[in-house]
């Protein structure tokens, strides 16, 4: 199972997307120069006494699918088919993913009223997404390959 390439593909598809549950994906900048991380979980702003968490749970949910369907279909190496299709959907949320970052990034700012800046781990769905799609491509060699077969022992 591991040994194939397009399981190592969905495994380091799998850790660039796991890699949000630990590092923040971008920054806010307070009127007063300090940083704060903002993670997939939310963030708590303190401003003049009083403090504000903007929560990110359906980016969450999001990211959590995402590592669920890789995860699922690393061990789905007997169903090719049902492999590629859920790679396909799993790119689909990947891509969806980006923009809802830049989304809850941009919205954050805007409610704290501060700026933001964003971080190198944004751009690791789409490198995520790259690994799935290569992953696609190595399962559909595969079948070819097992369809091939087939029709020479007919």
């Amino acid at each position: 199972m591991i040994q194939r390439i397009q399981s190592l593909y969905l495994l380091l598809s799998l850790t660039c997307t796991g890699l949000f549950y630990f590092f923040p994906f971008g920054s806010i900048i307070t009127s007063d120069e300090s940083v704060i991380p903002l993670l997939i979980t939310g963030v708590s702003y303190t401003k003049n006494g009083e403090t504000a968490f903007y929560s990110l749970l359906p980016l969450l949910i999001m990211m959590s699918l995402i590592n669920l369907v890789s995860l699922t279909s690393i061990f789905l190496y007997k169903r090719r088919m049902l492999q590629i299709r859920f790679n396909v959907f799993n790119i689909i949320i990947q891509l969806g993913s980006v923009g809802m970052m830049f989304f809850y990034l941009c919205n954050a700012a805007k409610n704290l009223g501060v700026d933001y800046s964003t971080k190198i781990l944004i751009v690791l769905p789409v490198v995520s997404a790259i690994l799935t799609f290569l992953a696609i491509r190595a399962i559909a060699k595969d079948e070819a390959l097992v369809r091939s077969i087939s029709r020479l022992r007919k």
